[in-house]
């Protein structure tokens, strides 16, 4: 079985005077049902690494293989698109979009993964009914509790089934 997650002394250091070393050289492999919790105090590359898993960041040294791909000779569209359909995020901030409903904001993340318009609606009903949103489909974010702001943002992650869900 190919692992989802195989970092091989992936690091990111930051330019500047002194440079920062916010990732130290890491193995990582991370298999299909797995999970795994990254702790540490502040300031210690939590986030970064989080940044280099999903692709939002490049690291300075090391591969990164993502559900078999390896990811550093790949293009900025090319890191977009896998981004897009085998990785979910969760930020700490949720951003939802403040004039869409629930039920728009997950069917958004559905563009990138060029589900069937057909579908959308229902794979979007499906999933906030997952999270115990069933009841809220049409609702605003700021009609919804921080808690369920946040299982927007859970049923907007994990709707397109990702190879990787990646928390803040």
């Amino acid at each position: 079985m190919t692992a989802v997650v195989d970092l091989r002394s992936v690091a990111r250091t930051f330019a500047g005077l002194p440079p920062v070393t916010a990732v130290q050289p890491t193995d990582l492999v991370v298999g299909q049902g797995d999970y795994i919790a990254l702790t540490g105090r502040s300031g210690s590359g939590k986030s970064t690494l989080l940044h280099l898993l999903g692709l939002l960041d490049r690291p300075t040294s090391g591969a990164y293989w993502l559900d078999g791909v390896e990811t550093a000779a790949l293009s900025d569209a090319e890191r977009t698109a896998l981004r897009g359909h085998r990785i979910g995020f969760v930020f700490q901030a949720f951003h939802l979009i403040g004039h869409r409903t629930a039920l728009e904001i997950v069917v958004l993340a559905l563009l990138y993964k060029h589900s069937p318009r057909r579908a959308r609606d229902a794979l979007a009903a499906e999933a906030l009914e997952r999270v115990g949103l069933g009841h809220r489909l049409h609702a605003l974010p700021t009609t919804l509790s921080g808690g369920e702001r946040q299982r927007v943002a859970v049923a907007r992650a994990i709707v397109t089934e990702p190879a990787l869900l990646l928390a803040d």
